[in-house]
């Protein structure tokens, strides 16, 4: 066995757009590669400071999720972004997308 995994949460791959609010800007990722935790995200895009505060907005049919959250690490590959702040709606709607991702058989990052 290689290392020890040290996130918090685990993963699940993420097959749905993902927008990202920061500033004035809208980035839309639709990156069938990107991930998802109850914790936090990893998209595939590149050049995204480090310490930047992000808005998240994740749509699928039966779910809109929307978090604050904060760009963690960041890499040329892509930026992982850890969500800071959740209503308990937000909280639930992350949990359905999780359960509803699991269940369709996407593999865990």
């Amino acid at each position: 066995m290689e290392g020890s995994c040290t996130r918090a949460f685990p993963r699940t791959e993420l097959d749905k757009p993902v927008e990202l609010q920061i500033g004035k800007d809208t980035i839309r990722i639709e990156n069938p590669t990107n991930n998802l935790s109850a914790g936090g995200l990893f998209v595939r895009r590149g050049n995204l400071p480090v310490g930047t505060p992000v808005h998240v907005r994740i749509t699928a049919k039966q779910h809109v999720f929307e978090a604050d959250g904060q760009i963690r690490e960041a890499s040329e590959s892509g930026a992982g972004i850890g969500f800071t702040s959740l209503s308990v709606d937000n909280r639930e709607s992350l949990d359905e997308l999780i359960e509803d991702l699991t269940l369709r058989g996407l593999p865990a990052a």
